[in-house]
C-alpha cells in the first residue's frame, strides 16, 4: 500500500455518549466513569473529559504510569482508557488485526466480531488490491456501528531536540534512529526515553516501540526504511521477487558483527529461525512470529542468497522486514540466549557498551562498521563517538533535562509543553505525522456505571445526526498537533 491507510474512523463523539446516557425519563441517572491515561497524555484525556462533561457526563481523569495501566486493562478492571496502538508496516495489518480480532494482542476493548476476524484476514492476505479494499471498507463500517473505540484520532509524533543535534528528524515509525547525527557541541548524544525500561536486549524477544528504538541502534536488517514509508537495501545488497509468495535476497558481502565474526547467508537463516519456531530461544517463544505473517520457511539457496518462501501472498511483506534484526549465529549458539541478551552483539553503527534495561543504556561507535544502507547517505561510520539512552518515563523531568542541556533528544513531548520547548533558543520542536491511531477503548465486557446522582451539566435528549465537525479539535491541543477526520478515509492500495 502506498501511504497509510487509515482504517479508523473518527468515532462520533456526540452519538456515542447519547447512547450511554440515560434515556428519557430516566434524568436522575448519568454516565460516570473514569478515563485512565499515562501521564504524558494528560492533556488529551483532560480536553476529551471537559466535552462529555459538557454533554452531563461525570468523567475523571486517572493518570497511570503505562506498564501498570496496561496490566489493569488486561485483567479486565478498567472500563475506559487513552490508549494508542502504532502501524509500523503502514497497513491496517499491524494496526487494525492486533486491536480488533477477537483475542488480538492489542485488543484491550475485548471486542469480538467473527465478521470482523475474518474481514481482516482477506484484506491482510489477498492478492487482489480490490478485494482488500473492499475488505477493509467493511470493517471500517462494522466498527463504526458497534464502536468499540471512541473519540479515534491520529496524533503527530511529537519530540524535543537541543539546538545543537544536527541531521536528525522525526520518522514516522516513531523510532530515533543516531546513525547520521551529529552534535555541534560534543560527540556522546544522550536521549531521554519516556519508559521505564526497555524490554530485551534480544531482537526476537519484545514487541515495543521504545525497545525496537534502542535495538536498531546496535542491530541492522535486510532492509531499512527511511524516516518516512520507503523500503531500502541494508544489511541485503539486493532483493528478487519470484513469485508472489518468494522472495530471494542477496547478503551484502564484508560486513562483520561487533565480535569480529562475519555476517552470512546463515546468520540470516538463523536470525529467522530462532523466531519461527517455538521454544527455540532458551525454551521460550519470540512474540514476534506474528508479524512475519503468512511466511513458511527461509532458507540458504546460495553463497550468499536466502529464499523467504511464504504460504499465500502478504502485501505488507517488505515493511514487515523491516523490523527484523540480524543476529549472530555462532555467538549466540557459543554463549547462549540467556548471555546474549545480556550482552548484545550486533552489526549495526553502535556496539553495546554497558547498562541496564532499566536505566541507562550506553553505546559506542562502531569503528568497522559497513556504512549503513548505501540510498541513506551519509554512508560510513556514525559521526558521533557514542549514545546513552536514559530511561525518563516523567514527561516534566524529560522536559527539565533537555532545557539544562542534560540529554540532546527527548521523546513524547506533550502537547502542553510545545510552546515552551518552542520559545527555548536552546531547544527545538521535531514532529512528523504519527501512524499510532489514539482514541478511548471501551471495555465491551464490562458496562459502563449510571451514577444515581442528578448531573448538574445539560444534555441533548436528541440523538445526534453523528459526525465529528470537520475542523474540530480538543480544547488546549495547539493547532497542527492533531489530526481529527469526520469519516472515514480510503485505503490506497
Amino acid at each position: 500500500m502506498k501511504g497509510y491507510p487509515r482504517l479508523l474512523t473518527a468515532m462520533a463523539l456526540l452519538a456515542v455518549v447519547a447512547g450511554l446516557l440515560a434515556p428519557a425519563g430516566a434524568q436522575d441517572r448519568v454516565l460516570a466513569f473514569a478515563l485512565d491515561s499515562e501521564a504524558f497524555r494528560r492533556p488529551e484525556a483532560e480536553a476529551i473529559a471537559d466535552n462529555f462533561r459538557a454533554l452531563g457526563a461525570q468523567v475523571e481523569v486517572r493518570v497511570w504510569e503505562r506498564t501498570s495501566m496496561i496490566a489493569r486493562i488486561q485483567a479486565g478492571e478498567r472500563l475506559a482508557y487513552l490508549t494508542d496502538w502504532g502501524s509500523a508496516f503502514f497497513e491496517p495489518f499491524d494496526l487494525a488485526e492486533p486491536k480488533f480480532t477477537t483475542g488480538g494482542r492489542g485488543n484491550y476493548s475485548f471486542y469480538s466480531n467473527k465478521e470482523v476476524d475474518g474481514l481482516l484476514v482477506t484484506g491482510s492476505t489477498g492478492a487482489d488490491n480490490a478485494a482488500r479494499r473492499d475488505a477493509y471498507f467493511k470493517v471500517q463500517d462494522l466498527l463504526f456501528r458497534d464502536a468499540p473505540w471512541i473519540f479515534g484520532y491520529f496524533r503527530q509524533d511529537t519530540h524535543g531536540a537541543s539546538a545543537f543535534v544536527e541531521n536528525w528528524e522525526a520518522s514516522m515509525d516513531s523510532r530515533i534512529n543516531l546513525h547520521d547525527v551529529r552534535l555541534s557541541r560534543g560527540g556522546v548524544a544522550v536521549v531521554g526515553m519516556n519508559t521505564n525500561a526497555i524490554v530485551s536486549f534480544d531482537p526476537a524477544m519484545f514487541r515495543d516501540r521504545k525497545t525496537e528504538t534502542v535495538l536498531r541502534n546496535i542491530f541492522d536488517g535486510l532492509v531499512t526504511r527511511t524516516t518516512k514509508d520507503r523500503v531500502v537495501m541494508e544489511l541485503a545488497s539486493a532483493m528478487r521477487q519470484v513469485s508472489p509468495t518468494t522472495y530471494e535476497f542477496t547478503v551484502r558481502s564484508g560486513v562483520v558483527f561487533h565480535n569480529g565474526d562475519p555476517l552470512t547467508a546463515e546468520d540470516v537463516v538463523f536470525t529467522f529461525e530462532r523466531i519461527m519456531k517455538d521454544g527455540a530461544i532458551g525454551g521460550a517463544s519470540s512474540p514476534r512470529r506474528a508479524l512475519l505473517g503468512p511466511l513458511a520457511s527461509v532458507e540458504r539457496v546460495g553463497d550468499n542468497v536466502v529464499r523467504f518462501t511464504l504460504t499465500s501472498p502478504f502485501p505488507a511483506f517488505m515493511q514487515a522486514l523491516v523490523h527484523f534484526q540480524i543476529v549472530p549465529k555462532r555467538y549466540i549458539q557459543t554463549v547462549g540466549d540467556r548471555a546474549f541478551a545480556e550482552r548484545p552483539v550486533g552489526a549495526g553503527p553502535f556496539k553495546y557498551l554497558a547498562g541496564r534495561v532499566d536505566s541507562q543504556i550506553v553505546l559506542e561507535r562502531y569503528e568497522q562498521y559497513y556504512g549503513g544502507a548505501p540510498e541513506l547517505p551519509p554512508v560510513g561510520p556514525a559521526p558521533l563517538r557514542g549514545v546513552v539512552f536514559r530511561m525518563m518515563p516523567e514527561p516534566a523531568t524529560r522536559v527539565a533535562a533537555l532545557k539544562a542541556g542534560e540529554v540532546h533528544i527527548i521523546e513524547d513531548l506533550p502537547v502542553d509543553l510545545i510552546v515552551e520547548i518552542e520559545k527555548d533558543p536552546r531547544t527545538e520542536v521535531k514532529a512528523t505525522q504519527g501512524t499510532r491511531a489514539s482514541g478511548i477503548e471501551l471495555n465491551n465486557a464490562r458496562p459502563a456505571r449510571r451514577s444515581t446522582t442528578r448531573s448538574t451539566g445539560t444534555r441533548s435528549s436528541r440523538p445526534s445526526t453523528g459526525a465529528t465537525p470537520r475542523g474540530w479539535r480538543p480544547r488546549s491541543y495547539p493547532a497542527g498537533s492533531v489530526t481529527i477526520r469526520a469519516s472515514g478515509l480510503t485505503p490506497t492500495i
